[in-house]
Formats: structure tokens, C-alpha cells, sequence
């Protein structure tokens, strides 16, 4: 697993950018040193016939902002047109189809909206009931259907009579749902498949509006469903693609169920698919055969060989998880959709980013290392700040070191405990499954071990970390479940592990209906903690008490709350300690532990923090911005 690890990390690494910014003077101390990451992250792609029967692609663009508009390339030309989605940016496209009479649809943010590659222009708009559509098919009368997350709500669009219907939700579960699969048979049936808790199909009758859940009990598997037309009128499917289940045949409402292994044969065509639609074919055998938002190239293939021409696209960037501070002086951070990481040298102001494995959640700097944790890998990964980014003279950086999606798929804590010789990641669990557990690395021996949420906090997940000595680390939990799971635990804990023996020693619920410990900090003899985005909190590790607690006011609240907050950031010149609040600064009396405003931020504030040359750096979605400290 290492050496396939390291591999694959190797394969993906390359410089994506590279520029100047100047830091924009905000006011009251604050300055913006611009985007990290210029570029847009697409959502589905199709090669299609627009006007005159050119062919165009179309892509849904996503930044900071979410979904934000539709981009229109000639294949021949490369000219672009960017449209303005007729709703609010937000939210993503998770699935789009290209009907039958060529025709684009995507449903997200709550809207429901067709766009026309001919007239070049969206033809129909409106809100929907439900958040955004994980699935979409094609029936034989031409009626467009769509699943919607997260309360399995169903959707159909008539383009003849251009007629929206809400047929509402099909399925009630204490989870949140993801509809990813979704056919229609010859009798007008429509199936949708949901997962990933426990795997549901369900059957919809569009003339009767009956519906009928199809599994029960022990056919009910974790995972995701799969789905698809057969061109014998009949839709075929299985319970779990995951967990290895069997082949369903579903035909008018009934489910016929088989010992034979799922397999798509004869599928009827329909172009639609989650967010990673790419549909390259154009309708006269030419194909696409690379597209890069990065580099904004199209390459296209036909008989007489390859083309590529370059196109343009507006974008506000990609959102920014966090920052951090190398030994080198530059500022380091990641980026997601696209995923990608930065440095940022505070001398020249000049950004560089680079592909990157996956989503870099969390970080920790450790002398000229900074370890970065990826989802949706649950992966470890090293960075050389001293080194150059590459393959240079064999050696690789940055380099996976190992991961484990089953326990940590969505990090959001990675610590260093030098004497030991190892570095802990901890995180929520899988898509559907509860309760998160510790990914160990060893650096002397290059040896991985985890431990399950049934050796640290059952049914829990470890949000925060800091270490008292060379192996005691105090650990902060958090109910929430992994992705669409089932939340299970009443109240989130606070326990003492010994990365020696490697088990908790001690563990209790010191602020009753606590949900998530999402930072702490060790302060001298005490460490720093905050409680469900809201509370600041001083616990005395000795005595295992609160000594001291106090809301965050609701003129700077709450703290940052993404992933891995990095809500507490040191000035190592004075030792004195920051909050990164939503809405400004706040400082701790040492003292009186009481929270003292420092600066109120002219931006909002997403993610923390670090501090370098008396600055403190955060980030705002996309930009990357200080705060001049007196």
C-alpha cells in the first residue's frame, strides 16, 4: 500500500501556477494578498451540437462560491461563453444529463434549470423543494427525472409542456441521503437507489404516484446502489456495488431478485452522470480528448488527427481550507475543487500552486516538515519545506506516507509527538458509517497502524489534539457521523490517550451537550479549548476540571468552524494566544483568561491561521489575508 501510495503521489505532482499579487490595504491592519488558487473546478462535461451545428462543450463551473455559471466552448475555435446561472450562485452540481433532444440539465441550490446549446441560453428555470439532485434519467416519453439529497425528494420535468412537479420525498431515513441512482422501465416506473447507511430502493409509479420501498432487512447493505436501463424495457440494478450484492431485476413496482453478480448488458444510451460527467463523443465521431481548467486547453480528436486550441473562463477561485507556516518563512495551504496546494512568500507576495492529493483538511509543521491530511483518502502526507516541489534528483515531495479511508476519510487533526517518533491523524469515518478512528505513522520504521473508534471513543470521532509530554495527548471528540452516517453518541467527550500504550486513559463529558471539541491549545499548564463553535473554554489537564469558560461574543462568533479550524494561533514573539473568530480577532488574557477584542475583520473570516513577522495570516474563501498586530 506505501509504494502504491507514493507512486500515485508522484504521478500527480507539477507546478499549476505561479504569480505576483499585491497586498490590497483593507483598513484597521487588515490586508488581502489576493487568490491562492485562479481557477474553477468543472461539474459535468458534455461534447454536444450548438448553433450551426458547431460542436460545443458544456461545463458547469464551480469556485469559492459554489455553482456559479455554464461555460460554452466552441471545439473548433476555442471561443468561450460564460452564462450566468438564472438563480444565486451556491451550493454544486452533483449530476447533470443531456437529454434526448439535446437539451442540458442541472438541479442545485434549490433550482431546477435547462439550458439550450442552440439558442445558447438557459430556457427554463425554477425553484425546486429539495437541495440539489444526485441523479437523473431520461423516461421513454422524454420526461426528465431527478433523486435530490438530502431527503430523497423527486423532481420530473416535461419539456413538452415545460411543467415542473414536485412529487415529494419517497424516503424517510434518520440519516442524510444521497440519491445516486435513478432509471426508468418501459411501464413508467421510475427506481431510485440511495446510500450509503443502509442501501434503499425505491419504486415510483408516475401515473398513480404509488411508491414502494423494494429491500428489506438483511438485503439492505451499506454502500451504493447502482442502476440502469436495459434495453429490454427493464431496469437492473444491485443493493451495494461495495458489499459485492446481486442482481435485481425491477420491473412495473416488483423487484425480482437473482444469485447472479450485477453486470450492465444491453444498457439503453443516456448521457448523464454525477458531478465527474464527462461525455466526450460529439454526434459526428469527433471526441474530446483532454480538457484542463487549469491550463483552460481543449484538445480535440477527429480523422485527421488532434487540435488543440485554448479558451477562457472567469473564476473567483478555489475555497481555501486553511494556512500554515513553514520553517522557511513561506505561508503553505491547500486548496479544494479544484484540489490543489500554495505557498505564499510574504518577502515577494508571490503565490505558487501545485496539483495535490486530494484535500488538504489538516496540517502540522514540525522543523523543515509540514505533514498534510487528505480526504477523501484519509491520507497522510509529507511536505519538505526545504526542498523543491517535484521529483528532483529521486527524491519525490511532497510524498504520501500512508492512509486509511475506512477509519479517517475526512481528516481534520494531524499531530507530531517528536520523542515517540510518531504522527497521529485522526478524522471522521467513511461515506455512511460512524464513529472515526487514529491513523499512526512511525517515522523511524515507515510502519502504519489504526486504531477504530472501539479503541478510542466509540461511536465518535477525535475533532481536536494537543500534547501535554513526549506521549499524553489530550483528545476532543465530535458526535457528528461520517458523511450521510447516522449520528449515534449523546454528547461529545474529552479524553487523555497515551500514544505509548497506545488506549485512552481517561475520558469524560466536562461540558454536558457538548457536540464537537472543535480546537485545543496547550497553554503552559492549561490548555485552551473550544466547544461547539460557541464557547472558549481553559481545562487543567492535572486536575481534569474546567477552570474557566466564556462565550464567544456574537459581534466576532463564532470561531472558524471548517474542517480543521486552526481556531488558536500563537504569536511566537510574545507567547500571547489568538482566536480566529467568523467576524474578527480576539486575544486571551493570560491572566484572566477573559477574551479581549483586538480587530474586528472588514471580511469574513473561513479558516485560521498563522501568525509570522507579527501578522496574523487567515483566509477569506478564497484570498489569502493578514492582520498587522501592534
Amino acid at each position: 500500500m506505501y509504494r502504491r501510495l507514493r507512486f500515485f503521489c508522484l504521478l500527480f505532482i507539477g507546478l499549476s501556477g505561479a504569480y505576483s499579487g499585491t497586498a490590497q490595504d483593507l483598513g484597521n491592519g487588515f490586508y488581502d494578498y489576493g487568490v491562492a488558487c485562479p481557477e474553477s473546478n468543472d461539474r459535468g462535461v458534455v461534447a454536444t451540437t450548438g448553433a450551426d451545428g458547431k460542436n460545443v462543450v458544456l461545463a458547469w463551473l464551480f469556485d469559492h462560491r459554489g455553482g456559479y455559471s455554464l461555460l460554452s466552448v466552441d471545439a473548433a475555435s476555442g471561443a468561450s461563453r460564460q452564462f450566468d446561472l438564472p438563480f444565486a450562485p451556491g451550493d454544486a452540481p452533483y449530476a447533470s444529463i443531456l437529454s434526448s433532444r439535446n437539451k442540458f440539465y442541472g438541479y442545485f441550490n434549490r433550482n431546477f434549470a435547462e439550458f439550450d446549446p442552440v439558442k445558447n441560453a438557459f430556457t427554463f428555470s425554477q425553484k425546486a423543494f429539495d437541495l440539489t439532485a444526485m441523479a437523473f434519467t431520461e423516461d421513454d416519453n422524454g420526461v426528465i427525472w431527478a433523486a435530490t439529497y438530502p431527503n430523497c425528494g423527486l423532481v420530473s420535468y416535461d419539456p413538452g409542456t415545460r411543467q415542473l412537479i414536485n412529487h415529494g420525498f419517497i424516503n424517510t431515513e434518520p440519516w442524510m441521503q444521497y440519491p445516486r441512482a435513478i432509471a426508468a422501465d418501459a411501464e413508467g416506473w421510475v427506481y431510485v437507489g440511495v446510500g450509503s447507511t443502509e442501501t434503499q430502493l425505491i419504486a415510483f409509479n408516475a401515473r398513480t404516484k404509488e411508491t414502494r420501498k423494494l429491500l428489506t432487512g438483511t438485503q439492505r447493505l451499506k454502500g451504493w446502489p447502482s442502476l440502469y436501463r436495459s434495453r429490454d424495457g427493464n431496469v437492473y440494478g444491485t443493493a451495494s456495488m461495495e458489499e459485492a450484492g446481486k442482481q435485481i431485476k425491477l420491473f412495473n413496482g416488483v423487484a425480482t431478485f437473482t444469485t447472479e453478480a450485477f453486470k450492465v448488458v444491453n444498457e439503453k444510451s443516456s448521457i448523464t452522470g454525477s458531478q465527474v460527467l464527462f461525455h466526450k463523443k460529439f454526434p459526428d465521431g469527433s471526441m474530446i480528448q483532454n480538457i484542463d481548467f487549469r491550463l483552460r486547453e481543449l484538445v480535440i480528436k477527429n480523422h485527421t488527427g488532434e487540435k488543440k486550441v485554448n479558451f477562457t473562463y472567469t473564476s473567483e477561485g478555489s475555497l481555501v481550507m486553511a494556512v500554515d507556516l513553514a520553517s522557511t518563512g513561506k505561508l503553505i495551504g491547500g486548496t479544494t475543487f479544484p484540489m490543489r496546494f500554495f505557498e505564499f512568500d510574504p518577502g515577494t507576495r508571490a503565490f505558487k500552486n501545485y496539483n495535490a492529493y486530494g484535500q488538504y483538511n489538516a496540517s502540522v509543521v514540525f522543523k523543515n516538515n509540514i505533514y498534510f491530511a487528505a480526504y477523501p483518502y484519509g491520507a497522510l502526507v509529507r511536505y519538505r519545506a526545504d526542498q523543491p516541489v517535484g521529483n528532483n534528483a529521486g527524491t519525490t515531495n511532497p510524498v504520501v506516507l500512508g492512509a486509511d479511508k475506512q477509519h479517517v476519510h475526512r481528516p481534520h487533526r494531524v499531530l507530531v509527538l517528536d520523542r515517540l517518533g510518531k504522527v497521529l491523524l485522526t478524522g471522521t469515518p467513511e461515506y455512511g458509517y460512524t464513529g472515526g478512528g487514529m491513523l499512526i505513522y512511525n517515522e523511524k520504521d515507515g510502519k502504519l497502524q489504526t486504531l477504530a473508534d472501539t479503541s478510542l471513543i466509540l461511536d465518535q470521532s477525535t475533532m481536536s489534539m494537543t500534547a501535554l509530554d513526549d506521549a499524553r495527548v489530550l483528545a476532543g471528540t465530535t458526535t457528528a457521523p461520517g458523511t450521510g452516517g447516522l449520528k449515534k453518541a449523546r454528547e461529545a467527550v474529552l479524553y487523555l490517550f497515551d500514544a505509548k500504550k497506545l488506549k485512552p486513559l481517561w475520558q469524560e463529558n466536562v461540558l454536558p451537550g457538548t457536540q464537537t471539541y472543535s480546537d485545543l491549545y496547550k497553554a503552559g499548564k492549561y490548555v485552551y479549548g473550544i466547544a461547539d463553535s460557541k464557547l472558549f473554554f481553559v481545562f487543567d489537564p492535572v486536575k481534569r476540571s474546567i477552570v474557566y469558560k466564556e462565550a464567544i461574543p456574537d459581534a466576532m462568533g463564532p470561531v472558524v468552524t471548517v474542517q480543521s479550524p486552526r481556531v488558536f494561533v500563537k504569536n511566537p514573539s510574545t507567547g500571547d494566544c489568538y482566536l480566529i473568530c467568523r467576524k474578527g480577532i480576539l486575544k486571551v488574557n493570560r491572566s484572566s483568561f477573559k477574551l479581549e477584542t483586538v480587530a474586528t475583520s472588514p471580511v469574513k473570516i473561513e479558516a485560521g491561521g498563522a501568525c509570522y513577522n507579527n501578522k496574523l495570516y487567515f483566509i477569506s474563501d478564497s484570498h489569502l489575508c493578514s492582520y498587522q498586530l501592534n
